[in-house]
């Protein structure tokens, strides 16, 4: 019977991981089209920012009266 080093056990499974990765990458990049498209530009319109805004303020001011902070509107 055909004995294996502890290492050479090791290496081979780091080896196996790092195919399984690579496999996996590829896979994936063939199925994505290269990753094309995946940037996406997002303009919000005008309502959600001053949505955002708003809420970004009342957390503010909710956050300075839990902690007994004076802030300035």
């Amino acid at each position: 019977m055909v004995y294996i080093a502890k290492e050479a056990i090791i290496f081979f499974v780091i080896l196996g991981c790092v195919a399984v990765t690579i496999f996996g990458y590829s896979i994936h990049y063939l199925m994505t089209n290269g990753f094309y498209g995946s940037e996406r530009n997002l303009d919000f319109p005008p309502e959600q920012r001053i949505y955002m805004r708003q809420l970004r303020l009342r957390d503010l001011h909710w956050m300075a009266r839990d902690h007994g902070v004076k802030f300035a509107s």
